[in-house]
């Protein structure tokens, strides 16, 4: 038996936040597929074949910008991201807990802020008809859209946490 405080079963709402995160990795592996698969045919046409093509490099970029993106949420859940270490053990016990809540908060806010303005520019691109200006140009909107999804999902999840933080404590003060 643990004496550790266990939170709440999750919400209808939090499995669903889990979804959509594990739908958005499943969508950045698969933009790691077509980054490889782009590269192989490169490989075979350049130096198999003799023919370069024209568009692998620029479809590199447009899945390597989704794969980070759609992944960041993911890396959010699961703490995998670069944190700031200095104060942990260092501080007593409540102050770590309000200022790992502190900078949950932040970093939520911030990510929605940023995602909020990504969300603004790809509405943009989409009713202006932008395309990348590249060699095969496709709809710029589909290569912002992910750091939308990225931006925004990733402070979803991280206000879940101080939600799940707070939850916890609530708990273990019973």
């Amino acid at each position: 038996m643990t004496t550790e405080p266990q939170a709440p079963p999750p919400s209808r709402a939090w499995r669903l936040l889990d979804i959509v995160v594990g739908l958005g990795a499943w969508a950045g592996a698969l933009c790691v597929t077509g980054i490889l698969v782009s590269y192989s045919i490169e490989v075979f046409m350049r130096y198999l074949l003799n023919a370069p093509t024209s568009w692998a490099s620029d479809f590199v970029k447009y899945f390597l910008c989704g794969a980070v993106f759609l992944a960041m949420p993911q890396l959010t859940r699961e703490g995998a991201h670069v944190s700031v270490t200095v104060f942990k053990g260092k501080l007593p016990a409540r102050s770590e807990a309000l200022a790992a809540r502190l900078g949950l908060l932040i970093s939520a806010a911030v990510c929605l802020l940023v995602g909020w303005l990504a969300l603004e520019q790809t509405i943009y691109n989409f009713s202006r008809g932008i395309d990348t200006m590249s060699l095969i140009a496709i709809p710029k909107w589909i290569v912002a859209a992910p750091i939308t999804f990225g931006f925004v999902v990733s402070g979803l999840v991280l206000l879940a946490q101080v939600l799940r933080l707070d939850a916890a404590s609530t708990e273990a003060a019973r």
